[in-house]
């Protein structure tokens, strides 16, 4: 089970953005290193978001592949409610 309130800002803004970049298997094939720069966030911050993004049941890393992740079914549902609400601005208008 996901756990909302692990949803900060910036947490829910990167699941949005990785979201918006998935396949029709919830796949995404993406490093951080390009996610930090897309949303201007340093690497750092983005590890950690992915850390409590995995830990809260939101995200499953495919360790066979590097950048490789799905986003939980629960999850999904989750953006899918919350996402009209939320500005899913990027940095330098990308």
């Amino acid at each position: 089970m996901v756990k909302l309130e692990s949803l900060t800002n910036n947490n829910f803004k990167l699941l949005l953005y990785l979201y918006d970049k998935k396949d029709a298997d919830n796949l995404i094939r993406i490093t951080q290193t390009e996610i930090s720069e897309d949303l201007c966030l340093n690497r750092g911050t983005v590890n950690d978001i992915f850390k409590s993004l995995k830990e809260n049941g939101f995200l499953v890393h495919d360790k066979t592949r590097i950048g490789r992740y799905y986003i939980t079914d629960e999850a999904v549902k989750v953006i899918e409610l919350l996402k009209d609400n939320f500005n899913n601005g990027t940095c330098g208008g990308k």
